[in-house]
This record gives structure tokens, C-alpha cells and sequence, in this order.
């Protein structure tokens, strides 16, 4: 799986919007992308977007933005990550 600069975590674009974490869920937009936490660094609306989109995205509350894709909560795990 190729890594691009836009999809790490912390990465800004040049209208502020910074990637929060990577969702794990499909894109309901852009079939084969994964939806991304973005946060707009100006007034802290949270919203998901395609991958693609990231570099470009304008915030959907004030920048006139497109409107971003639903964030979901992950499901829970009953399985913990941490060793035992």
C-alpha cells in the first residue's frame, strides 16, 4: 500500500484543513478510497474526507467547502491491542 504525505496524520493543506486520523471505513463518494478525520485548523469543524480530496479540501462550515463524508465511530473490540 503506497503512503502519500497528505493521508499522515498532522499533515495540513493550504487552507488549513489537517488530517486527524485515518477512519478505516470506505468512502461512500469515491469507491476503492478510504475516508480521513479532517479538522479545520480555523474554527475546529471535524468532518471526513476521501483521500483523494485531502491537499485540495476547503472547510464545508466557512471556506465554502464541499460538504464532508459521515464520521462513524468504530465498532468496539473485544479483543485488546495491548500484550499481555
Amino acid at each position: 500500500m503506497t503512503n502519500f504525505q497528505s493521508t499522515t496524520p498532522g499533515y495540513k493543506n493550504k487552507h488549513g484543513q489537517i488530517v486527524i486520523s485515518r477512519t478505516g471505513f470506505p468512502s461512500e463518494s469515491f469507491p476503492g478510497q478510504t475516508i480521513y478525520h479532517l479538522r479545520c485548523t480555523h474554527c475546529h469543524h471535524d468532518y471526513g474526507s476521501a483521500g483523494k480530496d485531502i491537499h485540495l479540501r476547503r472547510c464545508p462550515r466557512h471556506q465554502n467547502g464541499t460538504q464532508g463524508e459521515s464520521l462513524r465511530a468504530a465498532a468496539l473490540n473485544l479483543f485488546p491491542s495491548e500484550s499481555v
